[in-house]
């Protein structure tokens, strides 16, 4: 497979468009002005991921009658790779003691390309979280065949543990190092003259780079030996799901943090990939190396330390860690969190809680089961006072997490000293013009929603639905708590959140400070305020437990529903309100989406955490809530929205309005109409993923069901953020509006409340209509229950149109995430629909599972899958073309084409390859049978691998070919462009939306080809999924 990649992308090579690189690389911009002036000075680079090329063309196309220059490659690829995939599917047998290592060396080469397409073409803002989803993907797809290792720092780590035969070693690295320098040739052939060296970042020097490799290669492998290896976190009978999300994600704590200073290899495949492939430095690949094996033999070592238990022949059930173990494992989360906390202060990263938030993510899905993964004094306090620890562990955990934020203060304060912003001034203090009272009650909030949210997620008796004892969701919920509130309150007091991390910071500033560095007060002093605010918000969450989560202690639960409505909606209005006031344009929206997310998977198993009035009632229209529990649950929802805001604006203390209000120069029509999608769109998914009779049974619910809900704001914020503030919820709409110093300032909050419950309705008619049987008089669901083609068609559009919709209304606003928010587009609909109709939402996808062969879809149903799913693109392209003609990028030319200094050869390979890995994880995650050791059915991180591809592929080839991914998407994107162009402009010509097409239709069927040899056993022993 990666042969024929390498020799397609040698052969197109020579077709570069002879067009000047700018100082940065390439221009990666899919938004170019008309207008001659900015063409000329140029934009340099700007975010990965948008999903089409817009170019200043004056110029008549080509005639679209001629023959399609270029054409024949997608096409014998195509043939190559159907006459592979017949003859691998016919000698299955022969590739089974080789599926493991082709995994490997399949799994490490999508990595080692998405890490050269972002080094050379993307942007520093989302490079590390699209390295980490390509990571991530690919240890989900691989892991059931191979173990998923993609690194031989982590095969090493694996095997000092005992958990790896050493017999394989050679072999595994072997694959992976072919691997890396593979995908190194690979990217620099596609991108020439560009090239990606391993060296240290000025000014930093190579023991600096050194330092942070060693590091973050020991909490790589450190926690794949705990998620992924370790007794307890996968038992035989009843395994994890979280141990992808939990790897992938160090390359966001580490990648952000270590990035500015060695690059962030953190694997000897990519540092020799790429040093070998860049002809320079190439004996720094070589050092990487060295350091990154340190890194692992240290994990091992730790993980020996931990985990006694893996060692001994001790009963696993009745097995309790002892004191040191579980201070051994607070000390390790804690140093790692302030670390990483440091590092992304001493680099100058704009994506400090994000980072902070992967890695608390990461440290405590691998220790949770050892300390309860606290590494907070403020969560140790709140954790006490529920009645979970001991008097002597309470004191000896605060101790040793104050003692490891100190040492990691002082570590980081030497890359302080050195880095590119020593001399600037990083105190535990309030911001700028923000009084030290204004900043403690920020950090009281967050604090106290952050220990709040450990208390709901981690301490609390599992549901009566949930078949297995393992809990996907409680690491995930708790660093989301981390990104809400970082970047909320973060430009008041900082965002620490953590009083082990204040004393990080104090101790870093105490150590080096430039030289008149101004501060109020001393730093022990602030460091005492701060810490009493974070320790009382602690306190306070452990008493709204008590009363939220009435029945953890025998009380009445009646009242504690709308308590639990009031109190989520408080936190994500307030959440809203802050970041609205903080203005942060990349991480606004992702930080709502989060504090929504944590409040669901907190409240949810209480009341069923609505959060928003529009939701109710379209629950209440579904038949899934009574009619009578409404007034209450609207009332303690617009209660709490209310209050939420009103402590947000005095918090910040400005005067600026918070009502909400279309955005010039839209209309009113056009606010009216994102309202109404989006609001439906959220009522929609909440309706299928946390109500629907097959996504909840009643013997085994899912544990997604509140990431996908959050993530609907990922993709309408960012999609309609622009238009009409965003808002898809009464509660934030009225509670904006009412804590306004506006003109009739609940005239606008009302009117919107209006149009969200349009939405809600439109949802309700929706989920009638692909769930029909969750409208039977009887409660269970009979054998042929099974969704109809009618039926399997209406899922496949409307999964299509919200996607393409969504890509559009970025495009139309110039959004700087479209990946990202399309992404979170994708995976919400397809969590949402999966069961339903398997939920393609792309021909190239659809094509690569009727070739897998397996009986999965019939010709019949495919042919209309693809037929529905282009006319679903259409339309959307259309609709979307009404706001880019009325929007800010109106006299922008958004069409299909390559980007600039490129070939449509090279974008249409880009595209191929992109969209194989697409194809490939969704015949991976979602096609194949559960793992023998899930004692649930139900599958967590499917629809996040896929949209997760969408980020990864979407940054990392954007600027080489739009990274659309999708054949409806182009035919959207060009439909939209043939409808609107600006005076003067011409839409790309037919012919290139046949040739992405075809490359991206051509990906699929090179799935199904790569899928036969490393899921060979699918092919010898089938089973039913």
């Amino acid at each position: 497979m990666n042969c024929i990649a390498f020799a397609l992308v040698a052969a197109v090579s020579a077709e570069i468009d002879p067009v000047c690189l700018d100082a940065a690389g390439l221009s990666n911009l899919h938004l170019l002005q008309a207008s001659a002036s900015k063409a000329e000075r140029g934009l340099g680079l700007q975010s990965a991921g948008t999903v089409a090329q817009a170019a200043r063309s004056t110029a008549k196309p080509k005639n679209e009658s001629d023959l399609l220059p270029g054409f024949g490659d997608p096409v014998i690829v195509f043939l190559c790779s159907a006459l592979a995939l017949w003859l691998l599917q016919k000698s299955a047998a022969i590739f089974k003691e080789a599926a493991e290592f082709a995994a490997e060396f399949l799994g490490t080469f999508v990595l080692v390309f998405t890490v050269g397409c972002c080094v050379l073409t993307g942007t520093s803002s989302w490079n590390a979280t699209a390295i980490a989803c390509a990571l991530m993907v690919m240890v989900y797809a691989t892991g059931p065949i191979s173990g998923g290792h993609l690194n031989p720092a982590v095969t090493l780590s694996l095997a000092l543990c005992g958990k790896f035969d050493w017999a394989k070693v050679p072999v595994y690295c072997a694959a992976q190092v072919s691997a890396g320098v593979a995908a190194a040739l690979c990217y620099c052939t596609l991108l020439t003259p560009q090239v990606a060296s391993i060296e240290a970042v000025a000014p930093f020097q190579w023991t600096d780079a050194g330092f942070v490799e060693v590091i973050y290669t020991f909490m790589l492998c450190f926690v794949v030996n705990n998620c992924a290896a370790s007794k307890r976190n996968n038992a035989e009978d009843d395994g994890n799901q979280f141990f992808g999300l939990a790897i992938g994600f160090v390359i966001v704590a580490g990648g952000y943090a270590a990035g500015g200073i060695s690059g962030a290899a953190f694997n000897p495949a990519v540092a020799l990939g790429l040093a070998l492939s860049s002809g320079s430095n190439i004996g720094m690949g070589f050092t990487w190396s060295a350091f990154e094996l340190v890194g692992a033999a240290l994990a091992a070592g730790a993980f020996r330390l931990v985990r006694p238990e893996d060692y001994s022949s001790e009963d696993l059930a009745s097995y309790v860690p002892a004191l040191k173990t579980k201070l051994l494992a607070e000390f390790l989360g804690v140093f790692m969190l302030v670390l990483t906390v440091g590092l992304n202060i001493a680099t100058g990263s704009v994506c400090t809680a994000w980072s902070a938030a992967a890695a608390l993510m990461c440290m405590i899905y691998s220790l949770g089961d050892v300390s309860g993964g606290h590494f907070n004094p403020a969560v140790t306090t709140a954790v006490y006072l529920r009645g979970r620890s001991k008097v002597n562990e309470f004191v000896s955990y605060v101790s040793v997490q104050l003692l490891a934020g100190a040492l990691a203060g002082l570590v980081y304060s030497f890359f302080h000293r050195q880095g590119p912003v020593k001399e600037q001034a990083h105190l535990l203090q309030p911001s700028a013009g923000q009084t030290r009272l204004a900043a403690g009650l920020a950090e009281f909030v967050s604090t106290a929603v952050l220990a709040y949210v450990v208390l709901a997620t981690a301490t609390t008796k599992p549901p009566a639905s949930q078949r297995t004892k393992q809990n996907f969701f409680f690491g995930l919920a708790i660093a989301s708590a981390v990104t809400a509130g970082g970047f909320a309150v973060g430009p008041i007091s900082g965002g620490e959140l953590n009083p082990a991390v204040a004393l990080g910071i104090a101790t870093a500033s105490s150590a080096y400070s430039p030289a008149g560095s101004g501060m109020t007060g001393s730093t022990l002093t602030n460091f005492l305020i701060f810490a009493f605010y974070e320790l009382a918000g602690g306190c306070f969450a452990s008493l709204v437990f008590r009363v939220t989560h009435a029945g953890e202690f025998g009380g009445q639960t009646w009242l504690a529903k709308y308590a639990c409505e009031c109190a989520g909606t408080f936190v994500l209005v307030y959440t809203v309100a802050c970041n609205i006031f903080a203005g942060n344009e990349q991480w606004a929206v992702t930080s709502i989406a989060c504090s929504l997310m944590i409040m669901i998977y907190a409240v949810g198993p209480v009341s069923g955490g609505h959060l928003n009035p529009a939701v109710s009632f379209s629950l209440a229209l579904s038949k899934k809530l009574e009619w009578k529990q409404l007034p209450g649950y609207v009332t303690s929802q617009l209660v709490g929205g209310l209050c939420g805001s009103w402590c947000a604006a005095s918090l910040y203390g400005l005067s600026s309005p918070l009502h909400v209000n279309f955005k010039a120069p839209y209309s009113l029509g056009h606010a009216a109409v994102v309202e109404i999608f989006f609001t439906a769109m959220l009522c929609f998914v909440v309706s299928n993923c946390a109500a629907s009779k097959r996504n909840n049974d009643e013997k085994d619910g899912n544990n997604f069901f509140a990431l996908a809900i959050g993530f609907v704001i990922v993709a309408g914020g960012y999609a309609g953020g622009a238009v009409s503030g965003a808002a898809f919820n009464p509660a934030v709409a009225i509670g904006l509006d009412m804590t306004s110093h506006a003109q009739f300032f609940c005239t606008k909050g009302l009117l919107w409340g209006v149009f969200e419950l349009i939405g809600a309705f439109i949802a309700s008619r929706l989920f009638r209509l692909v769930r029909p049987e969750d409208f039977k008089d009887d409660n269970g669901l009979e054998d042929n229950d099974g969704p109809t083609l009618p039926r399997k068609l209406l899922s496949e559009f409307l999964g299509v149109f919200v996607l393409v919709f969504t890509v559009g209304l970025n495009l139309a606003n110039g959004s700087i995430a479209t990946a990202w928010s399309a992404a979170a587009a994708l995976m919400c609909m397809i969590y949402s629909l999966g069961d339903v109709s398997g939920a393609h939402f792309n021909p190239a996808v659809t094509l690569a599972v009727m070739c897998s062969n397996r009986d999965l879809l019939s010709r019949k149903e495919g042919l209309a899958f693809v037929a529905v799913q282009f006319a679903a693109g259409v339309f959307a392209g259309l609709a979307s073309s009404k706001f880019h003609a009325a929007g800010p990028q109106s006299s922008t030319l958004i069409t299909l084409t390559h980007g600039k200094g490129y070939s449509l050869s090279q974008a249409g390979l880009a595209e191929f390859f992109a969209t194989a890995v697409l194809s490939y994880i969704v015949l991976s995650c979602a096609t194949v049978p559960a793992a023998a050791n899930w004692k649930t059915k139900s599958n967590f991180y499917f629809a996040l691998c896929i949209g997760s591809c969408v980020t990864a592929g979407g940054f990392a080839i954007g600027g080489l070919s739009g990274g659309e991914l999708n054949p409806a998407v182009s035919a959207g994107i060009y439909a939209g462009s043939k409808h609107y162009s600006p005076e003067g402009t011409s839409a790309a010509p037919f012919s290139n939306f046949v040739k992405l097409a075809a490359w991206e239709l051509t990906g699929g069927v090179l799935a199904a080809t790569a899928f036969s040899i490393t899921h060979v056993r699918e092919y010898l022993t089938p089973q039913k999924v």
